[in-house]
């Protein structure tokens, strides 16, 4: 359920090389401004973040954005933010989404094409070609799909055409940028319960990619008791692969049984779990910054046709900020870990 990053312009700041292997999992949050907020409150906020500890960032692109009409690229939604959050000093992960959740994010011309069609391939193909010279050192992972067991779970016939699609884009990926590891991310609510699925669009990728919000099948949220539990069961799944956690998050609303004082709890519970896996876990996503706004949700809602108040109360109240900027209980204590998780 990844938003694309806001695109941020190139600042100007010099890079500093990342080492070969995190010694721990890097930290990264979804960004977002309160309302009326400016790209200025944005940045502000990064390099406030990147101060305080903050490692690393997740972009997120459609490819439909990518490329708006057939044969025409516009790869600014890749380079800004690239060269903006790379130039603060970020490690990145890059997220092209081909599927998103329920959704096929493909240009136009392509969203009744079948996977493994010749027409598809080649235009996947041209689309790597172009965008893999844009990924600088900064860029550490690379996945070619968000949440796309949700929409392979709703048409199971689109799995061994997708499975391949994914394959292909990984052999082009690593022959442009050897080294650079590939994944697809899956939910780990469906990694768990369907764990073929997963495996399968797995067999060959370098990372095992997740998205988690702990959650009943009404968007109730679980207890924070079962965190521990459920990281040490993504070490399992991914084998001998890392784990990387594209997005984490939990909601305050108490329409869900939750509340802030659950969410701070939260925080604390994902910071301990994954610290106990040393290096096996190299990335967590923290998610949300701030909340979205009404008109976001709106579009949100439509975007995922899931006009469920329950399901807007999630997407509604997963930041560590209100919509108006004020701060949530898990602010302090995110900010607080950052700091500590060294020590």
């Amino acid at each position: 359920m990844l938003i694309p990053l806001v695109a941020i312009l190139a600042l100007g700041v010099s890079a500093r090389q990342h080492p070969d292997a995190p010694p721990r999992p890097l930290i990264g949050i979804s960004p977002n401004v309160k309302e009326g907020g400016t790209i200025s409150d944005l940045v502000k906020s990064l390099q406030d973040l990147r101060s305080a500890g903050l490692d690393a960032m997740v972009v997120s692109v459609k490819w439909s954005d990518l490329e708006p009409e057939k044969g025409r690229f516009d790869l600014r939604r890749i380079d800004d933010p690239v060269r903006g959050l790379g130039g603060l000093g970020f490690t990145l992960a890059v997220t092209i989404q081909t599927l998103d959740t329920n959704n096929r994010t493909l240009p136009a011309d392509l969203m009744d094409k079948p996977f493994d069609s010749p027409e598809m391939r080649l235009r996947w193909s041209a689309l790597l070609r172009a965008v893999a010279p844009r990924l600088s050192e900064r860029v550490r992972w690379v996945m070619l799909g968000n949440e796309a067991d949700v929409y392979l779970a709703l048409k199971p016939g689109e799995l061994e055409p997708y499975a391949g699609f994914v394959e292909e884009g990984r052999r082009l990926v690593r022959e442009l940028k050897p080294g650079l590891p590939v994944g697809v991310t899956c939910t780990f609510d469906g990694a768990r319960g369907r764990p073929k699925l997963f495996q399968r669009l797995n067999r060959e990728t370098d990372v095992a990619a997740l998205t988690y919000y702990p959650l009943n099948p009404d968007f109730g949220v679980r207890p924070v008791s079962g965190v521990a539990g459920d990281v040490a069961r993504m070490v399992e799944m991914a084998g001998h692969k890392p784990v990387l956690l594209q997005e984490a998050g939990y909601p305050a609303d108490p329409l869900l049984g939750s509340s802030e004082e659950q969410q701070a709890a939260f925080v604390d519970a994902l910071f301990d779990a994954v610290g106990r896996h040393g290096n096996r876990i190299v990335l967590v996503n923290y998610f949300l910054l701030v909340d979205f706004n009404d008109a976001l949700l709106a579009e949100l809602l439509r975007y995922y046709r899931l006009p469920n108040p329950r399901f807007r109360a999630f997407l509604a109240t997963l930041g560590l900020h209100k919509a108006d900027g004020a701060p949530r209980k898990a602010w302090e204590r995110f900010r607080a870990r950052l700091k500590t998780r060294d020590r």
